[in-house]
Order: structure tokens, then sequence, then C-alpha cells
């Protein structure tokens, strides 16, 4: 177990740097299995077609696969080494804050976190004192255990990767491997939040942090900072939106229903999981009373029958299940597009073809996800259906999917919805 020393002589800034030095990593290797297949692969199983020059294409195509490994190994990498940089520096305010706390009821805390305070001389001022030492024990408890959580995690995640120097099968390394670390990381900023203690504590918790860290708190874990007792109200209103729906809800449906069956299946299920997801937040179905779900500018559900192919065709608005529709539909009611520094939580991905596919055309907006997470240094995490993953690498997934599908334009909408 970490202990309140340890604390105290942990140096974040080093776990920073060295997070930023794995990242910087991961980008030469992906650019080196680029290079590979770019002017070794290709070249050469357009111009050497006989057999010593598809041996050599496949000596490189080898290659191209492990420097693919090694991005994904070194970018789960930096994910857990970011947990823990925050992690640390969210136990250091935490700390802080218990100190301040301390100084104010006269207590002095130790250099192994016990906690003294002055004389006292009866039992009333001993019961007096008593709530104070505990207000700061709780505190210091919090950051204590938050740090032995990221240390733990990291711990097994750093000897898990470790040993995987010798995989060559880049898919295995995304899905299981990157996937993982994404996992683990989040786990890391869920244990930096203390659920479960009194909101007295979770108040001194927040006062604590730093503004910067207070909107990181926000941007990583919405659904458990807009429903904890202790944080300002303010706050959570903040995280829940304007009203019109519940980005927290949204969020949260996503996350409990990414790997669930959508009450109808299109096959392909994106964008009924956003909309799903929407409609259970809150927002309202843009009904029409004459053209019902053939009319272009509905957002709605007609009357399911519980067979799926006739529901696909006829109980659903087009603006409702395709992508395209779904993204122009949120544009011209009120939505706006968003740069990707000043994503939430809430807002939501599409993916627009912007390079060669022979099933896709380009220009065309093919899949929807939902935006989940912002970690610290603006990694966007995000959560979808069809393929069903939860709380993934934006930054780390593109790549793989650029790879198989072309060029991709990622357009990112903030819906606003302007019919009610």
């Amino acid at each position: 177990m970490v202990t309140y020393e340890g604390i105290n002589n942990a140096h974040p800034e080093k776990w920073k740097t060295a997070s930023d030095e794995f990242h910087s990593l991961a980008k030469y290797a992906l650019q080196a299995a680029k290079d590979l297949r770019d002017y070794g692969v290709k070249p050469l199983a357009e111009n050497w077609t006989d057999e010593v020059g598809k041996a050599a294409a496949g000596k490189f195509a080898t290659l191209a696969d492990q420097f693919e490994v090694a991005y994904d190994i070194l970018l789960a990498v930096n994910m857990v080494a970011d947990g823990v940089t925050t992690a640390i520096e969210t136990a250091h305010s935490t700390m802080r804050e218990a100190v301040q706390l301390a100084d104010r009821y006269g207590l002095t805390i130790g250099a192994d976190g016990t906690i003294t305070g002055p004389p006292v001389h009866n039992r009333t001022e001993a019961e007096e004192m008593g709530p104070y030492r505990q207000q700061v024990k709780d505190l210091i408890d919090q950051a204590v255990e938050q740090v032995t959580t990221a240390d733990k995690l990291a711990a097994t995640e750093f000897a898990k990767l470790g040993e995987q120097t010798t995989l060559t099968d880049p898919s295995k390394a995304l899905n299981e491997l990157q996937t993982h670390a994404s996992h683990v990381q989040m786990q890391m900023m869920a244990a930096d939040v203390p659920v479960g203690e009194d909101p007295t504590t979770v108040r001194q918790w927040w006062e604590g942090l730093t503004p910067k860290q207070q909107k990181d708190m926000m941007l990583a874990e919405p659904t458990l900072i807009a429903n904890l007792d202790g944080i300002p109200q303010d706050v959570q209103t903040e995280l829940r939106g304007n009203g019109k729906y519940d980005r927290v809800k949204l969020v949260q449906y996503a996350l409990d229903h990414w790997d669930k069956d959508d009450p109808t299946d299109f096959g392909n299920n994106c964008t009924n999981f956003v909309s799903n997801a929407l409609l259970a937040s809150g927002m309202q179905q843009k009904e029409s009373f004459w053209g019902g779900t053939t009319d272009d500018d509905s957002w709605m559900v007609g009357n399911p029958s519980g067979w799926d192919w006739v529901d696909k065709k006829l109980a659903y608005s087009d603006n409702w299940t395709a992508a395209e529709n779904n993204q122009n539909f949120m544009l011209r009611h009120g939505g706006e597009e968003i740069a990707p520094a000043d994503v939430k939580p809430g807002d939501i991905i599409y993916y627009e073809q912007s390079g060669p596919n022979d099933s896709i055309e380009k220009g065309n907006t093919h899949h929807a996800a939902i935006v989940t997470a912002v970690m610290p240094d603006g990694e966007i995490k995000y959560t979808q259906h069809s393929d069903s993953y939860q709380n993934v690498s934006l930054e780390g997934r593109i790549e793989a999917t650029e790879k198989h599908e072309g060029q991709q334009n990622i357009r990112i909408v903030r819906p606003n919805p302007d019919w009610y």
C-alpha cells in the first residue's frame, strides 16, 4: 500500500514526462509502419511480382505489423502513465486541502500521516475535536487509497504489456492490449473520485482541486461527478446541459448499453444506438403528423411490429438510423460542430469518408459514436455499437480504421434540438 509519506515524495512531473515520451515513441512506431507499407510493401507488390519479390514484400509487411503492434503497446503505456500522473496530482491537491484543514482546526499531520492535536483537558473537548480529526483523516485516506489503486493497476498493466513485446498481431494489440489499457486508465480516474464518502468529505475534496483539475474531472468522469452528494449544484447542472436533454444520462446510457441488443437490429446499429441514447437522455422526438417516419425532416420511431425486417424499413425515420442523415439533421436543427479541443462527454462523433473506399462514397458519413469521456491531456474516449466498444481511444483507433477503410474526416457535433 502506498503511504502518506510516499505520496508526498512522489513526482508527478516525472510520470508526465515519461508518458509524453511513450506517446512520441508510439507516433514514431506508427509512422515507421506506414512508411514500410507505402515504400516497401506497395512498390514491391506492384513492381516485383515473382517469388523473390513476394518474399521481400512479405518481410516488409511483417515488420510493418510489428511496428503497428509497438504503436498500440506504447500508446497503452502512455495511457496508464497518464492515469498515474493524474492520480498523484489529484492526491497532492487533496493532501494540501487536508493540511489546510488541519491548520484551521489546530491539528498537525506528521510525516507518516499521523494526526495529532492540542492537549484536551476533558471528555467534552475530545468529543468536539473528534469530527475535525475525522474530516482530515478522511481526506488523507482518500489520497492514499486513490494512489494505491493507481499503483496496483499500473504495476499489473505494465507487467502485462511488457510480456507482449513479441506480439505480431496488430488486431490483438489494438482490441485487447490498447483497449484494456484504456479501461485501466478509466479505472484510475474513477478511483480519484471519493465515491461513497460523506458529502462533507466530497465537498472538501472538490474544493481542494485546482480549477483545471475540477474541469478535468468533469470531462473524465461526468457520471460520477454529477451524481455525487457534496459536489456543487452549479457543477452538476453544467454537466447535465441546457435542459433540452440530460448529457449525463446520455453518457450513462451509452456506458450501460454498449454491448446490449437494441430493440431493432439493423445489422449496423451505430446510429440507432446514438438515437436511442439521445432518447433515453430526454431528447424529444421530432414527429411528423402527415409523413410519419417517411418525412425526411422527422427524427422518430413509429410503431415497431417486432419484426426487424419490417421495422428497419418502416418503423424508424432515416434521421434516426442513418449516420449521414442523423448528422445533417442535428446540424440543421440547432446542433453545432465542435473543435477537438472543446469536446465534452455527450457530443456525437461522425466518421465522414475522405479517402478512397470501394464501398463508401467519398464525402459520405457512415458511422456514429458517443463521446463518453475526455482525458486531462485531451484524449477523447468514445463508446459505440456495431462494432461494440466502451471507452476506447479515438486517437488510438482511428489509425486502424483508416488502414482498413481509408482516410476519415472526424466531425464532432453537439446536438441542441430546436423543435421544442
